[in-house]
């Protein structure tokens, strides 16, 4: 793991520049094996997400299913609509806010990161639904990969809303 890096717990990881252990927890100021002051830094620009969304937690739970024969390709396909369906719902309202409030004229690196995010989103399912034609596992997994890469995006797009919300703080006080 990086220096500083959320673990998979959420918790931060910190590595101590005297003796070289990983202290893991929140808000540590000494090492927990040799006591040294630990290395500090500006988290609060930083965004903590997890690794996995609940969406691709989602899918990757659904894909375990089909994997183990707990589903069929049937409820694999009703999963996949119902998640389309409420994905395209949410995706509709945020293309509503951002043209009501002509949000990408002044957050366009954020909402192109966010509209990228939604398609590989999008494209991941599609690929998925390929399972349900053909039986063919591999769509499971390019699906995943593509979910995965979209989840980043997002997760993009959200450090670039909180670091904008930080500058505009900085220039015109606590919003």
């Amino acid at each position: 793991m990086e220096f500083g890096a959320p673990s998979q717990e959420g918790l931060f990881l910190i590595i101590c520049m005297q003796c070289g252990h990983q202290n893991e927890g929140h808000n540590l100021k000494n090492c927990q094996n040799c006591g040294a002051l630990l290395p500090r830094m500006d988290t609060s620009a930083m965004v903590r997400v997890e690794e996995e969304s609940g969406q691709v937690k989602q899918f990757s739970e659904a894909v375990e299913k089909v994997r183990s024969g707990e589903w069929d390709q049937e409820q694999f396909y009703e999963f996949l609509s119902g998640v389309f369906e409420r994905l395209g719902n949410l995706r509709a309202e945020i293309e509503e806010i951002i043209v009501e409030n002509k949000y990408d004229e002044y957050a366009n690196e954020e909402v192109e990161q966010g509209l990228q995010g939604m398609n590989c989103f999008e494209e991941g399912m599609q690929e998925m639904s390929l399972y349900v034609e053909d039986g063919e596992l591999s769509h499971l997994d390019t699906g995943m990969q593509l979910i995965i890469e979209g989840n980043s995006l997002l997760n993009d797009a959200k450090r670039l809303n909180r670091s904008g919300r930080k500058d505009l703080e900085e220039q015109w006080g606590t919003m």
